[in-house]
């Protein structure tokens, strides 16, 4: 997949034909994906184009909004056999740009073939732009929205998934386990004080931020999946912080990862961060989550 990273003061002149497929895609959740399988159908390349900040976050609404950074996006686009992506800078000025500044500035120099969108799509200033406008200029194919359990298959609802805990209903939306990718970096060694040391993750990107809990699903490093229980909280029992984080035990992991890239996927909570006495009863706890991972873990 070819990269193509722009401005709108230098936005790249197209003249090879292919299917463009407009939105944000955060999350690319199976809505996003149905639209895109739908463009493929078309027999020749697709393009995405989408921004590399999120609006929401650009005007400071929310700090930790995104369930997948442009890494992410790459990485699953890839898979989808996506040939282009253009990928625009978003900034203050970007953010004042009208519909028909957006079209004239953007979509008629890439000169796309053909445009799929969502039936819910807008652009431009205000959100003033929708399908109407786009198909004044060029050739629109609408992809209806997805649905699961009659609900919208939508970003913020994910979004509302994820900050509840709730991994297997996001999990149904995005048609895979939520994942955020990150340095592990040093802790105060509390874990391994007790016999399960843990990654204190710092996050890459601004990503959504799970409920506090306990969960169990995978960490990826060393080109290696394992099971994982994966603490999101303040750690209550010692030493409380005022803010949370997030720490990872890998289960029969030996070893240092400090320094190191991990990506975690949530898979299920299977409780919640709760005070315990003394740290024997922790440690005793977390030997059940222990368990509780490796029975349900495949």
């Amino acid at each position: 997949m070819k990269i193509i990273e722009f401005a709108i003061d230098k936005v790249p002149v197209n003249d090879k034909e292919f299917v463009l497929c407009l939105g944000f895609y955060d999350g690319l959740h199976l809505g996003h994906q149905k639209l895109i399988k739908t463009a493929l159908k078309e027999g020749v390349p697709v393009g995405i184009m989408t921004f590399d900040v999120a609006p929401a976050v650009l005007l400071g609404k929310k700090e930790n909004f995104s369930l997948t950074s442009t890494f992410d996006k790459v990485a699953l686009l890839e898979k989808l056999c996506v040939k282009y992506f253009f990928l625009m800078q978003f900034d203050q000025s970007t953010l004042k740009v009208t519909k028909d500044e957006f079209i004239n500035r953007v979509l008629k120099p890439l000169n796309p073939q053909k445009i799929y969108v969502g039936e819910d799509y807008k652009f431009g200033a205000y959100a003033e732009g929708d399908v109407a406008d786009l198909k004044r200029f060029f050739d629109v194919q609408v992809v209806p929205i997805e649905k699961s359990d009659g609900l919208k298959i939508a970003s913020n609802k994910i979004r509302e998934f994820v900050e509840a805990g709730e991994m297997e209903k996001a999990a149904s939306f995005l048609g895979r386990s939520y994942r955020i990718c990150g340095l592990v970096v040093e802790g105060a060694g509390n874990g391994k004080k007790i016999g399960f040391p843990t990654a204190n993750l710092a996050l890459d990107y601004p990503y959504v931020f799970p409920g506090n809990g306990v969960y169990i699903g995978y960490a990826h490093f060393l080109n290696r999946k394992r099971k994982a229980i994966i603490s999101v909280g303040t750690h209550p029992t010692i030493n409380q912080l005022l803010k949370p984080i997030i720490e990872v035990y890998v289960i029969n992991f030996e070893g240092s990862l400090y320094g190191k890239e991990i990506c975690v996927d949530f898979v299920s909570k299977i409780r919640e961060m709760i005070r315990f006495d003394s740290p024997e009863e922790l440690t005793a706890q977390i030997i059940k989550d222990e368990q509780t991972a490796k029975n349900t873990l495949k």
